[in-house]
């Protein structure tokens, strides 16, 4: 399993690559690479928040079931 301080470095790693996909998207200059900026951003940021939601489910379904065998 990942150590809990990198689990919480991949939410801010995803939700900074989120806020600089707004701000090229406020500034919508018309460059092609503004264009592959916007989706690689874009793309990173679902990703990493994507694995985290998943990761953090799985440890809340494991201290779940842990609790319910020491019942």
């Amino acid at each position: 399993m990942l150590v809990k301080g990198r689990k919480e470095i991949m939410l801010a790693i995803g939700t900074f690559s989120l806020v600089i996909m707004l701000i090229l998207r406020i500034i919508n200059l018309e460059l092609p690479i503004m264009d592959f900026f916007e989706g690689l951003f874009t793309g990173l940021s679902l990703t990493t928040n994507l694995t985290y939601l998943i990761i953090y489910s799985k440890e809340k379904n494991q201290n779940f079931n842990h609790n319910l065998k020491k019942k």
